[in-house]
């Protein structure tokens, strides 16, 4: 399925493990925060928390471990350990990410982010790749009041950008992401990160490529 960029009027574009290669850091602060309990978690539990909103995943989290790690304790340390990756080391992204980014604004198209992160520390990882400056719009999780699957993050960066959501490309990298956008109205093309696309997610019929590299002259 081949797609022309320029039929769009705005691209949307999730954050962390499509732009930014952060979702294996904060997998690994999980798995040493509960390390210091002498636990390994099930990453099979882990990824269902993948393009959810903080709120979200700690609920889901906190019911599926509880019975083998204090999940309380385990979450303050979890947080301080990913800040600290991210705050103290550059953040890495994911390949062609800056240069399609850097290639799209040079088209008449509207850009924004629709991130379940939460707005000040959205912005923050932004700035610190240097990508906040090509962005018209950023939507966030704390600002919206159902996560993704839910379409509500995707709904509200299009009227914030003022164009119709059938005329929104959305780039997407978990399936809940893929699935919030694709109910949304929008052409989804996924770029996967950790996990593999699902059956269910695949039968939509989207677009799934390997990396922005296919898009990046």
């Amino acid at each position: 399925m081949k797609i022309d960029i320029t039929n769009y009027k705005a691209i949307i574009f999730d954050m962390d493990g499509l732009l930014l290669d952060t979702e294996n850091i904060c997998w690994e602060c999980f798995r040493k925060a509960c390390s210091q309990f002498n636990y390994d978690p099930d990453f099979n539990i882990y990824k269902r928390i993948i393009g959810r909103s903080a709120k979200e995943g700690n609920k889901i989290l906190e019911r599926e471990f509880r019975k083998y790690i204090p999940y309380n304790k385990v979450n303050p340390i979890w947080n301080k350990l990913y800040h600290d990756a991210i705050e103290n080391h550059p953040i890495p992204l994911k390949k062609g990410a800056f240069e399609f980014v850097d290639q799209v604004s040079y088209l008449n198209i509207k850009k924004a982010v629709a991130t379940s992160t939460s707005y000040n520390l959205a912005v923050k990882k932004l700035k610190n790749t240097g990508l906040y400056r090509y962005f018209d719009v950023v939507v966030a999780g704390d600002q919206v009041k159902h996560s993704k699957p839910h379409p509500e993050i995707y709904l509200k960066a299009a009227y914030k950008l003022g164009v119709n959501p059938k005329r929104c490309l959305a780039f997407e990298d978990s399936d809940n992401g893929t699935l919030a956008a694709h109910t949304a109205g929008m052409t989804v093309i996924q770029i996967p990160d950790m996990i593999e696309v699902s059956d269910e997610v695949r039968s939509l019929g989207h677009r799934i490529v390997g990396s922005f590299e296919e898009f990046t002259a």
